[in-house]
């Protein structure tokens, strides 16, 4: 795929800088984004908790692709982006695509959000 397949999508990081488990910030203008890797695949989602505005930066990424706010403990599939606890809240974590091409994560970010 070459990069004129991705008028959308805006690089970010190198691919091999993504980790594992572990949370790569990413800052995109005023946005703060979150790239990790789960099963071979990166996500990528705002640092913003959706709850309470928390930042998810400061948390950790479990083995079952949860992550729980700091702030109030709130946890999110980084997968579906659902939150998983508590289970009686509407919450999803802000994701955006995400493509790997010539060893460079790209990401699709909205166009009001240009730096």
């Amino acid at each position: 795929m070459s990069h004129a397949n991705l008028p959308d999508f805006t690089p970010t990081v190198v691919a091999a800088e993504i980790q594992p488990q572990q949370l790569t910030l990413y800052q995109w203008g005023e946005r703060r984004l979150i790239l990790t890797r789960l099963d071979g695949q990166v996500y990528a989602f705002s640092s913003e908790c959706p709850h309470a505005s928390g930042d998810m930066s400061a948390s950790t990424i479990s083995r079952k692709g949860r992550i729980d706010c700091p702030d109030h403990g709130y946890v999110f599939d980084i997968r579906s982006g659902r939150i998983t606890w508590p289970a009686d809240e509407n919450y999803c974590l802000r994701q955006y695509p995400v493509k790997e091409v010539d060893g460079v994560v790209w990401v699709q970010l909205p166009v009001t959000s240009q730096p």
